[in-house]
């Protein structure tokens, strides 16, 4: 039998009068890797944000490890999650360590070394957040999720603003850490060569659900023109064999 770590059950999210997304169900079986894809305005970060807690169900349920979110309590501490951008003030004088120690207070030295170390960014220790560029900040946040042990990893585009070239290792660096750490992961993205190449699962959504299944099968050329509404070409990836 599957171990659903994420059930989302007819889930529908009204704001100020209007449905922004509704009937989306999906289930999330532990250590995979699930992609959510749609045009702007289709709900996705939305969608994110009804599973993590943040915004209230207008109607379905959701569950984490077999718990509804409203009561999650300590779990919740399974859970990561890396924002498209983090807000914060850039001319808040902290370096990476400071500011990793003061979200994660209890993390040892050797901790948030490896930490970064995992991520690629262990020289920037020292440096003033600020300094840094988008792509190196959205590794120490991802090196602030990883100290925190969670068990399921939520990301909303985590690669905006990062070069085709940084987004790829971008990726790599998320699919390594899945496999080492034995994570389960939820993804919002725009890219379908990312979706392609990295997820066991897409989830197709324009405010309601149109497709869930193995890329492969769900991500047919009928099914890319509605979700996008325009002709888009699908890359597969496939490993370059020596």
């Amino acid at each position: 039998m599957a171990d659903i770590v994420l059930d989302v059950n007819s889930v529908s999210v009204e704001i100020g009068g209007a449905r922004l997304i509704e009937d989306i169900t999906l289930q999330v079986e532990r250590g995979s890797t699930v992609a959510i894809i749609g045009p702007n305005g289709a709900g996705k970060t939305t969608l994110l944000r009804a599973v993590l807690g943040l915004v209230p169900l207008a109607s379905g349920s959701i569950t984490l490890f077999g718990v509804p979110i409203t009561q999650l309590g300590d779990l919740r501490k399974r859970v990561g999650y890396v924002p498209q951008r983090l807000e914060y003030d850039r001319y808040l004088p902290l370096t990476v360590k400071e500011m990793l120690r003061a979200y994660v207070p209890q993390a040892s030295s050797a901790s948030i070394e490896a930490a970064l170390q995992e991520v690629g960014v262990h020289r920037m220790l020292h440096h003033p957040i600020g300094k840094l560029s988008g792509g190196q900040l959205q590794r120490v946040v991802i090196a602030l999720n990883l100290l925190r042990k969670p068990e399921i990893l939520f990301l909303d585009e985590p690669a905006t603003g990062v070069d085709i070239e940084g987004e790829s290792r971008f990726y790599d660096i998320i699919e390594r850490l899945r496999e080492q750490h034995h994570l389960t992961v939820v993804l919002v993205s725009h890219d379908l060569s990312v979706v392609t190449r990295y997820a066991s699962q897409v989830l197709c959504m324009n405010r309601r659900l149109l497709c869930f299944g193995p890329p492969a099968e769900a991500l047919d050329a009928e099914m890319i023109r509605l979700v996008y509404g325009q002709d888009t070409t699908l890359y597969a990836h496939r490993e370059h064999q020596p």
